[in-house]
């Protein structure tokens, strides 16, 4: 997923992200907890998808957008979850 190294930046904010702190990759950068979006914006999407896979650059359809969403749901997550992550 994404690398970490000194230097880290938040994409939209421009803050310091500190390693070991959640983030969220972006085809053009990172992103911190604060500005990543949540898994209710998964379902709120629509298109063209802004969310996409970071291998191809393809857009997330609905279908694997609702199963991302799902999964989290039934791991016990809400909806204003972020979808930052620790690498």
């Amino acid at each position: 997923m994404n690398q970490r190294h000194d230097g880290l930046s938040c994409l939209a904010c421009a803050k310091s992200i500190p390693e070991g702190t959640p983030t969220y990759p972006d085809v053009s950068g990172t992103l911190c907890a604060e500005c990543a979006p949540t898994y209710a914006m998964l379902l709120e999407e629509t298109e063209p998808c802004g969310f996409v896979n970071l291998d191809d650059e393809s857009p997330l359809s609905a279908d694997r957008r609702r199963e991302i969403y799902d999964a989290h749901i039934a791991a016990g997550g809400k909806p204003s979850d972020s979808m930052a992550r620790v690498d």
